[in-house]
């Protein structure tokens, strides 16, 4: 029960962000021809730095708004991520930063590589096992586990997918699927695509 009600309000939350995204859509749409008429500004603007920066800047704002949408769409860090890259980028390459200033935009930049290729997490403890994004192969949540899953397909989604086959099972939210000894409990679906596992330990 505490699955469904969750995840309701999981979807109802989503189908608002799609919302949102829809009228960033919009605006980036709108707002586009204002830099078209920017970039055709710019053939009786020869040499003027200062309308250049300023058709630049206008051009990174939409880009960061593109990723907003694809950050929202997305539901990953890794987006977030991509947007606060851009809007620091952004300030370094638009505005007339001291050097001490460009320093710190640059060893921002730099820590959000080094979160985006090392900190991100794919997997999390709970109380009963480990939670997994459905989309992992078998082999790297072994890895995370420690323990070999059956590698009978290509994503964890569908290893339970395969197991509710050959069970003549359907797949529901919060039901455990279970194969050579180990358990995966469908922890959220969307539109029937499983998104999240979580792998419960033997003693569960």
């Amino acid at each position: 029960m505490k699955f469904v009600l969750r995840n309701s309000i999981l979807r109802l939350t989503s189908c608002l962000e799609i919302l949102i995204s829809i009228l960033l859509f919009a605006g980036v749409g709108i707002a586009s021809f204002g830099l078209l008429k920017s970039l055709l500004g710019l053939t009786g603007n020869f040499g003027d730095s200062n309308y250049f920066s300023n058709f630049l800047s206008y051009a990174m704002v939409l880009i960061i708004a593109i990723e907003l949408i694809k950050m929202v769409a997305s539901e990953s860090l890794g987006s977030a991520i991509d947007v606060l890259l851009f809007a620091i980028a952004r300030k370094l390459i638009i505005s007339e930063e001291n050097p001490l200033g460009f320093l710190i935009g640059v060893l921002a930049i730099g820590c959000l590589f080094i979160i985006r290729k090392y900190l991100l997490a794919t997997h999390f403890s709970t109380g009963t096992g480990v939670l997994l994004n459905a989309s992992l192969s078998p082999a790297e949540a072994s890895e995370i586990i420690g323990r070999q899953l059956p590698e009978v397909a290509q994503t964890l989604g569908g290893l339970v997918t395969y197991i509710a086959q050959q069970e003549k099972r359907s797949l529901r939210e919060g039901e455990i699927y279970e194969l050579d000894g180990c358990k995966l409990r469908i922890n959220r679906m969307q539109n029937g695509i499983i998104e999240s596992l979580e792998y419960l330990s033997s003693d569960k």
